[in-house]
């Protein structure tokens, strides 16, 4: 046995060691869900636990890479916040969401929304209902904040779904700092914007998404516009997106949210939430949401997880310091899947947008696609496709179903660094000032992988002298026409 083959099969055995668990801990309570049917309410089976350490999260599995870190985040001094909203029909609802954007804002005058106005001819349109709410709070102006907001207002009978109104929302953006996408139907908190970007700055990661399923606002959001009464009561347990099936149409749905118990620090994950996503603005511009999956509903967050991911940015689900917005669950005024069109011309459409997301995955189908502009719409070159199905547990392999991320998951350093270091001067994955900046795994304290890379460093020496002395063993066993 040579040493290139000792060391290959100790690489082979140390890549399924977890760094060592250090620092703060939360848990996670997922569910069990039917294989066959994950919304059969008749299955019943235990909520599994299992423990995180956010500390942990940018360590990666590899012992060689564990050095590697994300780039930290950059925060200007001051900055502007853009927020996204996409409305079908939805105007009162939506105006709600802007009026308490502003007022409950700690910066109202770095605030911009850009709003997708879906409507009718009779229809209430989210700008001038906000203007009728900003009177009332506001009345020295006509409609104080007005030049902060661009609409994109749309005949709903035009709309073709979330992606098509979120392609047009991405043209809105400005040069903001930062930009938050919501579902037109949400509710802020007090002092909203000073948790998301202290929650965001936790993270350690300028490519970080703090991304989730929002919890209701009837339980936790207070008349005056605080959190059930005091920042320290804020919801204890918090959404977490892990666990994922297939939709109607075949492609790849999120199984609404499981529980992380009181959450410490945001949480790594794997999986996207169209309803609430902050970033750095630079994500909604290098990353374009692709305007020719018309229809889709099923589908929409997983092709944006994994272009996010494959572009070099990482999700995670937020804190409680980041649990400032919220979500109105009643029901929605008018759905888009209802617009008046010709059913043939719904049919082509929807079934060419589908083939399309089955074209660019690789999965094997039959029928009319839609292949126009594929490259501007592109997976990112910082890590592959199969890194993302690896890290998800997501596959399209026949006769094989989507594993679970309901676990501790690791960062996973770049195979291609070089797009974000493009995108920030001055940082390079591997170069020895990067990593004196890398600080912990995440931004909570002092500690550090010190140890870990140590016990990796001794791990990797024991299994080499014991294959060493196992392998001189054999030797002495064997016949010398087999040495």
């Amino acid at each position: 046995m040579r040493w290139p083959r000792i060391l290959a099969l100790v690489s082979f055995v140390h890549a399924f060691e977890a760094p060592p668990a250090f620092g703060v801990t939360h848990t996670l309570s997922f569910a069990s869900h039917n294989p066959e049917d994950p919304y059969d309410k008749e299955w019943k089976q235990p909520n599994t636990d299992v423990a995180l350490y956010p500390e942990t999260q940018h360590l990666a599995l590899d012992p060689s890479m564990r050095h590697l870190r994300p780039p930290p985040p950059r925060i200007p001094s001051t900055y502007d916040i853009f927020v996204g909203l996409s409305a079908f029909r939805d105007g009162v609802r939506c105006a709600y969401t802007v009026f308490t954007g502003f007022k409950r804002s700690s910066a109202p005058d770095h605030l911009y929304f850009g709003i997708v106005d879906q409507v009718n001819e009779d229809d209430a349109n989210c700008i001038d209902e906000y203007c009728i709410l900003a009177k009332e709070e506001w009345p020295e102006e006509e409609c104080k904040y007005k030049s902060h907001i661009k609409t994109d207002k749309r005949n709903a009978n035009d709309s073709r779904g979330p992606t098509l109104a979120r392609s047009y929302q991405q043209l809105l953006v400005g040069n903001q700092e930062f930009c938050l996408q919501l579902d037109a139907h949400s509710v802020f908190t007090n002092d909203w914007d000073l948790g998301l970007v202290e929650d965001w700055k936790t993270v350690g990661n300028e490519m970080g998404v703090l991304t989730t399923y929002l919890h209701n606002l009837h339980d936790f959001v207070q008349p005056d516009g605080s959190n059930k009464g005091a920042s320290y009561d804020t919801p204890q347990h918090l959404p977490h997106i892990c666990q994922t099936m297939r939709g109607g149409n075949g492609l790849v749905r999120n199984i609404g949210a499981d529980l992380i118990l009181g959450p410490k620090a945001p949480q790594l994950t794997a999986l996207w939430g169209a309803g609430f996503s902050f970033s750095k603005c630079h994500a909604e511009k290098r990353v374009l949401t692709d305007s020719h999956t018309l229809w889709m509903f099923d589908g929409e967050e997983f092709l944006r997880a994994s272009h996010l991911w494959t572009h070099g940015y990482d999700l995670y689900s937020p804190s409680r310091t980041g649990c400032v917005v919220y979500h109105n669950y009643t029901s929605v005024p008018a759905r888009f899947e209802y617009v008046q069109v010709d059913e043939n011309k719904r049919k082509e459409e929807r079934e060419m947008g589908e083939n399309r997301f089955r074209l660019i995955v690789n999965w094997p189908f039959k029928g009319p696609v839609d292949t126009f502009e594929l490259d501007k719409y592109g997976w990112g070159t910082a890590r592959s496709l199969q890194q993302y199905l690896n890290f998800s547990g997501i596959t399209f392999e026949p006769n094989k179903r989507d594993e679970h991320s309901c676990k501790q998951l690791y960062w996973v350093p770049y195979s291609d660094p070089s797009s974000i270091e493009a995108l920030l001067p001055g940082w390079n994955l591997y170069s020895e000032h990067a990593q004196a900046l890398r600080g912990p795994g995440i931004a909570l304290g002092t500690a550090d992988d010190t140890s870990s890379v140590g016990m990796g460093i001794l791990f990797v020496g024991v299994v080499v002298v014991g294959i060493l002395l196992y392998t001189q063993r054999i030797k002495r066993s064997l016949p010398a026409k087999d040495t």
